[in-house]
């Protein structure tokens, strides 16, 4: 069996050598542990007493959140449209793996290692020493083996159960810390795809002791402070909650800690508030009420620190703002007539002017997109390699948007000065969107009414907005589904293959708290050419050639529209904690809404 290597970072490098074609070496063998962490029992933080009243503020890090959870009491993140990122996904659990943006490399977390056979179909994962579930039991292979059968056996009714029901034959338990996956094929991503989480979360494992009997369909994980409900394997168990506010306290019997293998966070209680208009959290960042969050604009972050000289910004260096890896998109649901027809598509497309977008939303801060890539160092040379295939994408022609409406039957009407179809009906476009996608939506909407196409908004409450689009009852909306591309082209471009697409009314497979090909697009050599590139190595030169195939696919037949980057205006308050993520102490990307928190938890120290 050869060793695969996860030395991403390198690899980067040689994706960029591979386009003046140089070629490189296979993968080889792999250990995967956290940078400077071989010390971390000798910096623990004392383990705090019980707490007989309220934590001292100094102790407790406040994340305000903007979403109105609509229900609380669910702590099963399989089923399709639970929201996890108010602290579950953060602070209870915890993946195999983490990819880190920064480095380029794969983290080791419950697991330190991973290799491939030479075929690339059989992986073998080794869990480190001591993991533990919060109530005690140890966490072994065989919850991990549990976990994986049961997202199988009930695909594809739970997230991640497609990937899973696609690529796994079998999982055993070779001991108590060693699992092995054969696949149905060869997948030289399987490990980076699956379980070390690209964007927002990867599979997690479940404790057997837990979930074993129950129907993972319907088993809420409610809480139950007797029994210490919902177990999970992190650092923080439940303290309260409701609809407007999650609190966690410190297990300070974790794992983690206790194993040496990190540090115990300092930390004893995270709140995780929901906070419903924008001012009102960045005046919490200003008083001192919260620990990190930021305006919306350069110059509302320069207000606030000026307010507060405790605050930090990610980095006050143009590009401003820290890239998210998600480009707001405009899903188009391509089962809905005419959208259907991508000369209908386009049309939109020429109508929106992204740098007006831009300028207004961002204060010019951040960039257009014409495709499903942020902008990201990694990345780079395959954004180079496609710029003439999706350059037409970003362009602003409202007169080529209405020659095009009007080759498709549609007449401009004097009075309303909306297009019309020949039996006189309004040609309209509803766009449904979570409130926190406003900005984005009111200038498409706009630009679009600006051409003649009656473009109206709906704000859905995030539940509903995330059943909606699952499901495929909508016809547009504004999001962020082409999100999943950071070190390499295959993992965004596969969310658009056509095995995602399920019968309108029935959820399909999300992905970063989104579904996977949402549009439900269908194009059989889009989706070829996507699976010869899956089955390629990182790094293999072929990978490009056959990119570009597909891009030309999928730039032609536009069943997406790109609208622009998203700059991160983020600030950290140094009042209670120090040692953020900026943009020079990188040592993991810095959004505190994912599972990548978890490093940020071990690393944070105290300010008094």
């Amino acid at each position: 069996m050869s060793a695969v290597k996860s030395k991403f970072l390198t690899t980067l490098v040689l994706i960029g050598v591979l386009l003046v074609l140089i070629g490189c070496a296979a993968p080889a063998a792999q250990p995967a542990a956290p940078a400077d962490q071989s010390a971390a029992a000798a910096d623990q933080p004392a383990a705090a007493a019980e707490q007989s009243g309220p934590v001292a503020r100094k102790d407790v890090l406040v994340i305000p959140g903007n979403v109105n959870i609509p229900a609380p009491d669910i702590w099963n993140p399989y089923i399709p449209g639970t929201y996890i990122l108010q602290g579950m996904n953060q602070n209870m659990m915890e993946p195999l793996f983490m990819l880190n943006y920064e480095t380029g490399q794969i983290d080791g977390w419950l697991a330190e290692s991973y290799e491939a056979n030479d075929a690339l179909d059989e992986w073998t994962v080794t869990l480190r020493d001591g993991t533990e579930w919060s109530d005690g039991t140890p966490l072994t292979s065989e919850d991990v083996v549990f976990t994986i059968n049961m997202l199988k056996e009930y695909a594809p009714q739970l997230n991640w159960s497609g990937a899973v029901e696609q690529w796994v034959e079998s999982v055993e338990a070779i001991d108590e810390s060693t699992i092995k996956f054969t696949l149905t094929g060869a997948n030289p991503r399987f490990v980076m795809e699956n379980l070390a989480g690209t964007t927002s979360q990867a599979i997690v494992p479940l404790p057997k002791h837990v979930w074993e009997g129950k129907d993972p369909v319907t088993f809420k994980n409610e809480y139950d402070e007797a029994t210490g409900s919902p177990v999970f394997s992190g650092p923080y168990v439940v303290k309260s909650f409701s609809s407007t506010e999650f609190v966690y306290k410190r297990n300070d019997n974790w794992w983690g800690a206790k194993s040496g293998a990190f540090n115990l966070p300092a930390p004893l209680e995270i709140r995780r508030p929901w906070v419903g208009d924008a001012a009102t959290g960045q005046q919490m960042l200003a008083n001192n009420e919260s620990d990190t969050g930021g305006g919306n604009s350069p110059s509302t972050n320069a207000a606030l620190m000026a307010q507060n000289p405790n605050l930090v910004s990610y980095t006050d260096e143009p590009p401003l703002g820290w890239i998210d890896p998600c480009p707001r998109m405009l899903t188009i649901n391509s089962t809905v007539a005419p959208w259907d027809k991508k000369e209908m598509r386009w049309a939109l497309s020429y109508a929106i002017n992204r740098q007006q977008i831009v300028d207004v939303v961002t204060e010019g801060a951040g960039a257009t997109s014409s495709f499903i890539f942020p902008d990201y160092a990694g990345m780079k040379p395959f954004q180079d390699a496609i710029a003439d295939i999706v350059a037409p994408i970003g362009e602003f022609n409202p007169d080529k948007s209405r020659e095009l409406l009007e080759s498709q039957g549609y007449t401009l009407d004097a009075g309303s000065g909306k297009y019309v179809d020949a039996d006189g009906t309004t040609l309209s476009l509803d766009i449904v969107l979570p409130p926190f996608m406003e900005p984005w939506a009111r200038m498409v909407s706009q630009q679009l009414n600006e051409v003649g196409i009656d473009a109206v908004l709906r704000i859905l409450e995030w539940g509903i907005f995330r059943d909606q689009t699952g499901r495929g009852n909508f016809t547009a909306a504004t999001q962020w589904d082409g999100c999943g591309s950071v070190i390499e082209p295959w993992f965004g471009m596969q969310r658009y293959h056509k095995k995602w697409v399920n019968p309108i009314g029935t959820p399909g497979t999300e992905y970063v708290d989104n579904t996977n090909n949402g549009g439900r697009w269908v194009n059989d050599e889009y989706s070829a050419l996507v699976d010869e590139m899956g089955a390629l190595p990182l790094g293999d030169p072929q990978v490009v050639d056959l990119m570009k195939q597909a891009v030309t696919i999928w730039a032609d037949e536009l069943p997406d529209i790109p609208l622009v980057q998203t700059p991160v205006f983020l600030l950290f308050n140094t009042t209670y904690w120090t040692n953020w993520p900026t943009k020079d102490n990188n040592y993991v990307q810095p959004p505190g809404h994912w599972q990548h928190f978890l490093r940020q938890l071990v690393e944070i120290k105290p300010a008094q």
